[in-house]
């Protein structure tokens, strides 16, 4: 877990960088009226944008993407439910540093494949970097890690999506809550700081 923690501290620090550079003043990334804190505020999304993008970059047509979002919008219940950080990277591990990405769940699989993206996005390699485009190359790593695979273990390929988009979605609103709390070491958030540190660049 210490290179997942430290992969965490170096996308953030990558994000503290990138933000002094652009002459932000503290706290600028809650200015912007989707995202003021009040109580545990979520992500506000384009749908057709996210849909369009995950559309061009993923092997799923816009009906399965925008199903996804709506499953991600409409059970807000599961946004706070902790995320279990060991079956996560162990998922990731199987499918990107072993290849066997047909063993796992569909839900696990997305899971996996949500990981990735913001791996690939933290080291400056994902592109942009807004929430939008994160969720969208989430849900569209899903629906290629599952045909590349030849399916999951258990679940379909709408159940990966689901569960990439459905990632993504816990990792900013938890991270958000915990920098709120004060920190990825407070409370009850202690031992999600590396993934938490993460998601904490796009908040």
């Amino acid at each position: 877990m210490d290179s997942f923690m430290n992969l965490a501290k170096q996308g953030y620090a990558a994000y503290e960088a990138s933000q002094s550079d652009v002459s932000k003043t503290g706290g600028s990334e809650y200015n912007s009226p989707d995202n003021r804190p009040q109580g545990v505020s979520r992500p506000s999304f384009n749908h057709d944008e996210v849909v369009q993008t995950a559309e061009q970059h993923g092997s799923g047509d816009s009906g399965m993407f925008s199903h996804a979002m709506n499953y991600v919008k409409s059970n807000t219940q599961e946004h706070e439910e902790p995320i279990d950080e060991e079956h996560v990277t162990n998922s990731h591990q199987e499918a990107y540093e072993r290849g066997n990405a047909g063993s796992l769940s569909a839900g696990s699989m997305g899971s996996a494949a949500a990981l990735q993206i913001f791996k690939q996005f933290t080291s400056g390699s994902g592109g942009g970097g807004s929430k939008s485009e994160l969720i969208s190359m989430a849900m569209a790593e899903a629906s290629k890690l599952f045909d590349q695979s030849g399916g999951a273990a258990s679940g379909s390929k709408q159940d990966a999506v689901n569960g990439a988009g459905m990632m993504v979605m816990k990792m900013l609103v938890q991270s958000k809550m915990s920098s709120m709390m004060g920190g990825g070491n407070s409370g009850g958030l202690g031992g999600m700081s590396g993934m938490l540190g993460l998601a904490s660049k796009f908040m």
